[in-house]
């Protein structure tokens, strides 16, 4: 796209100009693209995007207020901001963009007042003063936003965006950091860097209408319980943490949300277990009207899963060790086994490590054998599992090993593995108890193990 002047921004936003969270009629979205490149259009909330060819284009959107970008094909955005009622005009060329319409000042505010949580030069990361850099930095864009002559709705709701940007970084951001860092860079993070979640609060509405809101809130609970700052129950978790929510709309669409993603997951036990308690929890009528396409996906998941329901076998299947030494999964029989399915390349996985690590060796000699089992193949995926496993300190309760043949090979096929990290539970007659169980960083899945072996 030729010219195209698009400031990759962390997305910014969209709310209202002159109209309320209830209003109802669809906004009207047009795009023209003149560019001779094709662009897309995304809401800032997931990965679903319509592609905008060299045609005009017309798009209505119906729950709104919400964020969208502007997105050309080398990944450079622009901030959108949509509204009830509204309509907004996009003219893209290779001159650039143009934004008019119902929210254009609010555009062109947001456009010229990005908040992209960063610090300063040579500042660490999540350290005191990067903390202290953001809060005030924050309070700068409060300022600008309080002295725009903006909307009031649009003010109040781009603040709760800044700062869920800010603590939806704070939440998840030091665990990534921890791993892309350099081979021997250790992360430090202040004493005290986690006491702003003894003062969150879910109680504001508008919250719902910021992309980040249930990352923030679903973390926020999350680390709370990792930190016994809430009781851990594999039973009732799902009740426990709509506690935390005292906006009975937010706590609503927050439960709808979080079984999704338990679907999302395959945690198909917790699907069917949780549902009827937390059913009379969810009274927001748009959030009802979801659960009837959940209760759906979750029978047909039910369905595609028979084949590695509780209390079929687990297969047999042959392993190396980094020095061609063979096991075979038969020979564990005995033990609770955990198996976490990785490769070098994923993320997610590295994550999970030193969680895996921790709680193997917390459960050494009790009953509980943890196998970690990378399918990584090829000369390169192979030596790079390799050169780890050489490196790494030997962890006491677990095995490291490879399996042949990797994604392609039967047993992944057998168990309808097309992705990872990948936890699996056995038994100890080597049936299976969970074909998708907790990864290693939730407190559940040790209290599982704990609670199936007795070991307090």
């Amino acid at each position: 796209m030729k010219n195209l002047m698009l400031r990759p921004l962390i997305a910014v936003a969209a709310i209202f100009s002159a109209c309320t969270l209830t209003a109802n009629e669809p906004a009207i979205v047009k795009i023209v693209n003149n560019s001779g490149s094709k662009i897309y259009f995304q809401p800032e909330s997931d990965l679903n995007y319509t592609e905008i060819k060299n045609t005009d284009t017309v798009i209505n959107i119906d729950e709104s207020p919400v964020y969208y970008r502007l997105m050309d094909s080398d990944g450079k955005f622009y901030p959108v901001f949509i509204t009830p009622n509204s309509e907004t005009f996009i003219n893209v060329s290779d001159k650039g963009v143009a934004i008019t319409g119902t929210n254009e000042k609010e555009n062109a505010f947001m456009r010229k007042n990005p908040y992209v949580g960063r610090g300063k030069d040579n500042m660490k990361t999540y350290s005191k003063e990067w903390v202290e850099y953001n809060d005030k930095e924050i309070a700068r864009l409060d300022s600008l936003i309080d002295n725009s002559g903006l909307n009031p709705e649009f003010a109040s709701i781009h603040k709760l965006y800044n700062r869920y940007i800010l603590l939806n970084q704070k939440l998840g951001g030091v665990t990534l950091s921890k791993v892309f860092s350099k081979d021997g860079e250790k992360i430090e993070i202040d004493n005290n860097f986690y006491d702003f979640l003894n003062t969150l609060s879910f109680d504001d509405e508008k919250v719902l209408s910021t992309p980040k809101w249930f990352d923030v809130i679903d973390k926020t609970i999350e680390s709370k319980e990792a930190r016994n700052l809430i009781k851990i129950s594999n039973d009732d978790y799902m009740s426990i943490y709509a506690k935390e929510i005292g906006n009975e709309k937010i706590r609503s669409h927050y439960l709808v949300k979080l079984l999704a993603k338990t679907l999302k997951y395959n945690y198909l036990t917790d699907f069917e277990r949780q549902l009827p308690k937390i059913r009379p929890l969810i009274t927001d009528a748009k959030a009802l009207e979801k659960l009837p396409a959940l209760e759906k996906e979750y029978a047909q998941k039910v369905k595609e899963s028979e084949n590695v329901a509780p209390g079929i076998a687990m297969p047999d299947f042959v392993c190396k060790d980094v020095n061609g030494k063979e096991y075979r999964f038969s020979d564990l029989k005995g033990d609770y086994v955990i198996i976490d399915f990785w490769f070098t390349g994923c993320v997610p996985c590295r994550a999970e490590m030193p969680y895996f690590y921790e709680i193997a060796k917390d459960f050494d000699g009790k009953g509980v054998k943890f196998l970690s089992l990378s399918v990584d193949t090829g000369d390169v995926l192979y030596g790079r599992w390799e050169k780890m496993m050489r490196n790494k300190p030997e962890t006491p309760g677990l095995l490291s090993v490879n399996l042949p043949d990797g994604f392609n090979s039967p047993l992944l096929k057998t168990l309808n593995i097309k992705g990872v990290p990948r936890i699996m539970l056995i038994d100890r007659e080597g049936k299976i108890v969970e074909s998708y169980a907790k990864r290693p960083s939730d407190p559940k899945l040790r209290q599982q193990l704990q609670q199936l072996t007795q070991t307090y």
